[in-house]
Parts: C-alpha cells; sequence; structure tokens
C-alpha cells in the first residue's frame, strides 16, 4: 500500500534549506536534518534513496525559483536594453534574499564539490543561454559595447552578484564593523533595493558604448 503523503518531503527539503548557513551542502547530516523537519529518519530513505538525491532535490528547488525569477524578468515587452535591465534587477533581488544558499553554492563550487559541479553544469546553461540571447539582442540593438558576449554577460552578472557575496563572507567571519559603520547598517544600505536599481544603471552605463550612457 503506498504511504500517504504528508508533505514529509517538503518539511524535510525546509529543514535542510534552514540548515545550509550553518553546514553548507557538504555539512549536511541525514540524521539532523531529520530531526530537525521532525520526521523519521526512516521517511527520508523513503522519500529520497540517498544523501546524494536529497542534496540534489535541495539545489534543484533553489535554482529552479532563481529560474523562474530570471526568465520572466527577461521576456515580456520593451526593447532589449530594458529587459536586461530587469533581469540584473531581479537577479540581484534573488542573490540578496538568497544569498547565504547562493555563496555557499559558489564556495561549494571553487572547492571542486563534485556533486554541486555536476548539477551546475546540467542547470546553469538555462539561464546562461537567456543571458546570452539577450545580449546578443542588445549587441544588434547596438545598446552595448562591441565586445565578446561572455565578457559582457560576466561584467554585468558579475557587478550584481558580488555584493552579496562581499556581506555574506564578512558575517559568516565574524567582521563587525567597516568603513566606520556596523556590518548591519553597511549590509542594509549596499544591499537595499534603492542601491540594487542604481548597480542595475551603474551596469548598464559600464556596458554602453563609448559615449553612450
Amino acid at each position: 500500500m503506498t504511504r500517504p503523503s504528508q508533505n514529509l518531503d517538503r518539511k524535510l527539503v525546509s529543514a535542510a534549506l534552514a540548515m545550509l548557513p550553518e553546514t553548507g551542502f557538504s555539512g549536511l547530516r541525514i540524521r539532523e536534518v531529520a530531526r530537525r523537519a521532525n520526521v523519521n529518519p526512516g521517511m527520508f530513505h523513503y522519500y529520497f534513496k540517498s544523501k546524494e538525491a536529497f542534496q540534489r532535490r535541495v539545489l534543484q528547488e533553489i535554482y529552479d525559483d532563481f529560474f523562474k525569477t530570471f526568465s520572466e524578468a527577461a521576456e515580456g515587452p520593451g526593447e532589449p536594453r530594458a529587459r536586461l535591465r530587469r533581469v540584473l534587477v531581479a537577479f540581484a533581488h534573488f542573490a540578496r534574499d538568497n544569498r547565504v544558499p547562493y555563496t555557499l553554492m559558489m564556495r561549494e563550487l571553487l572547492n571542486a564539490q563534485p556533486d554541486v559541479f555536476a548539477f551546475a553544469q546540467e542547470n546553469f546553461p538555462r539561464h546562461v543561454s537567456v543571458l546570452i540571447g539577450l545580449m546578443e539582442e542588445c549587441l544588434r540593438a547596438k545598446t552595448v559595447r562591441l565586445l565578446p558576449v561572455p565578457a559582457l554577460c560576466m561584467f554585468a552578472m558579475g557587478s550584481m552578484a558580488l555584493p552579496n557575496v562581499a556581506i555574506t563572507t564578512m558575517e559568516r567571519n565574524g567582521l563587525r564593523r567597516i568603513v566606520g559603520k556596523s556590518l548591519k547598517e553597511f549590509s542594509e544600505e549596499l544591499l537595499s533595493d534603492e542601491m540594487i536599481e542604481i548597480r542595475a544603471d551603474m551596469a548598464l552605463a559600464g556596458l554602453s558604448p563609448v559615449g553612450r550612457l
């Protein structure tokens, strides 16, 4: 007889997402995830079979939320430059609101964690292809510099992502003050909605053809 679903799989995934700031992906322990979710460890194996399959589900949930936000921003009305701006703003909001998992994923990739790398190889081309297509439209419209598309894409995304990585790194290393402010004040200012809009405009200015802003 099939076991009735009590959303136990969702409870396990939610517990893992809450634990990531403490453990990272490689530090997730199944018994601790089950304990925090208040789920019998046996149900973990019923739903996921292995830690690798579970980690992939957690990664997939994070990425699917991101890709939905990213692709929706790239679609719709407007000339290419306006849609590129929407993409940059949407990406920055998602990276800020999920900055601990985002930063930890980048760390795992830098540490050559094989499961995370395999996941990235399979999924990242989805949003990269959207960004490349949009940047190529901007090139045809002559609203960005005549440079290789990968260079344009890396500049744009790096401009929006780096503040999130920097703040998370400072927090996790126990830094309390920077440039005369508490880290909390500094992070709220740097990652505010207003600053995201400003950074998007600055990124677009940097991408613009020389003499055109």
